[in-house]
């Protein structure tokens, strides 16, 4: 599948029905899929939160503005936009130029009024977001000021701050900039070839995708740890990925442990599906269940009060 101008690649890891797919980061395909069924490039009406003379609500909202790291190039947003704050995250995945010293609930309130106020300069411009545009431009355009914590704050929210295609512009933006920090290519397919030349790492040396993967997951807000269920899964197929990508080079594999007892529960699931082999699926094994209960056990109480298990 192909977003329009956009390319990304993938690598081998263990799948939630118990099988060996094409797929990292797993929902890669869901978050392409969602911006496929959105149809053709067409405008759209500015959205979001007005006050009682059909204004938008004017922003006050304090951040800072991330130095350039290169990234930003792979994030294209419109004249006089910016991804800086986006595109650290590739490198420092720990940045926090939008939510320093903010709470969860302050991060959801400023990244509402932020998202509210590129709606109408976008709109003011005489070209209002399109949900559909030429290399997701207009997604990064939107979401430009926001650092990871806030992506994974807009991604988790389930207050109805956020509307469904905001929720799934923030897990993609999310895994291109997993997948970009992994060496794996997620970006305007134009700059496909530079970004290849470029070295950093060889994505077909899964030892050190899997490694980059585990520490660059390792360095996210303890936020997206506990609330998000995506990273549980990352860091987990990340650390397996590693493990076995050091074995088949015949080297003796690091401790990778990421610290969290859910991570090590759902490693052992994948190991057993492995050694079980076919007619075997990873859901119905008890270390797998036992993975996301630990998971759900930890949450804080408003995540974990809405979240359904399917095994």
């Amino acid at each position: 599948m192909n977003i329009e101008g956009v390319s990304h690649s993938n690598i081998r890891t263990v799948s939630k029905a118990g099988s060996i797919k094409d797929s990292v980061p797993p929902i890669h395909a869901q978050a392409i899929q969602s911006y496929q069924d959105l149809g053709p490039v067409e405008a759209s009406e500015a959205t979001g939160t007005y006050d009682l003379y059909g204004e938008v609500a004017p922003t006050s909202v304090g951040f800072a503005v991330a130095p350039p790291n290169g990234y930003e190039v792979y994030m294209p947003a419109r004249p006089g936009f910016f991804s800086n704050n986006l595109s650290i995250a590739v490198t420092d995945p720990s940045a926090e130029p939008f939510s320093s010293g903010k709470s969860r609930s302050e991060i959801i309130e400023a990244a509402r009024k932020v998202l509210d106020a590129r709606y109408a300069r976008m709109a003011d411009s005489g070209q209002p977001f399109r949900p559909k545009s030429l290399e997701a431009a207009d997604w990064y355009s939107l979401f430009g000021e926001l650092d990871r914590r806030a992506l994974s704050a807009i991604r988790t929210d389930e207050t109805g701050y956020f509307s469904d295609l905001e929720q799934e512009i923030a897990q993609a933006i999310m895994l291109q900039q997993q997948s970009l920090a992994m060496g794996q290519y997620y970006g305007p397919t134009r700059l496909a070839g530079a970004y290849a030349e470029a070295g950093g790492i060889d994505p077909s040396d899964h030892m050190a995708v899997g490694k980059a993967g585990a520490l660059w997951l390792d360095q996210v807000s303890h936020e997206e740890k506990s609330t998000l269920s995506d990273w549980m899964e990352q860091r987990a197929a990340a650390q397996y990925l590693y493990e076995n990508g050091a074995r088949d080079a015949g080297q003796e594999p690091e401790d990778l442990s990421s610290g969290f007892r859910f991570v090590d529960m759902l490693l052992q699931a994948y190991r057993e599906l492995e050694q079980l082999g076919e007619g075997h699926e990873l859901n119905y094994l008890p270390s797998y269940q036992k993975a996301w209960q630990m998971f759900v056990d930890q949450m804080p109480s408003e995540q974990s009060s809405s979240l359904t298990l399917f095994f």
